[in-house]
């Protein structure tokens, strides 16, 4: 069946910012090689989150998804590592995939452990082969990275391999909180320039209900969940676990 110019024009834009934050990851593995915090933006006001938030991030996802010593899990959009270290202490197996080479170099060079693997790779790419032993998935402040027909790409992916029990996504950028994050007419304007210019600032702004749509679309179920309170991110950002739908 031929390609309709619509998908045509879908699959443009989802390669033009594909290459847009690849490009943007790939100077701040360059311009932060001092930081590995600054390289995957875990940053406030431009400095670097304390630890706190990264121990409280990491003790969320593992409640979220319940893991334990036996699950193998994927962390999509891992950046160099940094959060994937930190899982990886609990779990049998942790593979980790960004689209960065010069991320992923980091993620090897400091992040490195003996039940941790990297791989280059688009997320939203990869087949259900790749998921083949993994039982739990995370994705962390990286969704607003994805196009809606990317993401629904992921979930499909995601959904058809049996052994994979739940996905948590977190750092989700509210859409209907977007007015409370650029909270005066300055930081609105440079929100909408960046728009404007193809260069967003912090990418998609997902509202809870187009978010679900997409995630039923793909045949699986939602559950939202606000962030821990003591996350600095908790008032413009929100948390969901994915699962497949009881039967």
């Amino acid at each position: 069946m031929p390609t309709s110019s619509w998908e045509r024009g879908r699959t443009k834009i989802e390669k033009v910012m594909t290459h847009y934050w690849k490009n943007y990851y790939e100077a701040n593995a360059d311009k932060f090689a001092d930081s590995l915090m600054k390289q995957v933006d875990r940053t406030i006001n431009g400095a670097e989150e304390e630890q706190s938030e990264i121990d409280l991030t990491v003790e969320s996802l593992r409640q979220v998804l319940n893991l334990d010593s036996t699950d193998q899990v994927a962390d999509l959009c891992c950046g160099n590592g940094l959060l994937t270290r930190a899982v990886a202490c609990g779990v049998a197996t942790m593979i980790g995939v960004d689209f960065s080479e010069k991320l992923i170099a980091c993620a090897n060079r400091f992040n490195a452990a003996s039940n941790v693997r990297y791989v280059v790779g688009d997320v939203s790419k990869l087949d259900g082969s790749f998921f083949s032993s993994v039982t739990k998935v995370f994705m962390e402040s990286s969704v607003q990275h994805l196009e809606s027909d990317e993401l629904s790409r992921l979930l499909r992916t995601l959904g058809s391999t049996p052994n994979i029990e739940a996905v948590f996504i977190g750092g989700v950028p509210d859409a209907d909180r977007l007015s409370v994050y650029y909270d005066d007419d300055r930081k609105m304007a440079f929100y909408r320039q960046r728009e404007a210019e193809g260069r967003p600032h912090i990418g998609t702004w997902w509202s809870q209900p187009q978010l679900q749509k997409v995630v039923e679309d793909s045949g699986l179920r939602v559950r939202f969940l606000p962030q821990d309170a003591r996350l600095t991110s908790a008032y413009y950002r929100y948390d969901c676990l994915i699962e497949r739908p009881s039967r």
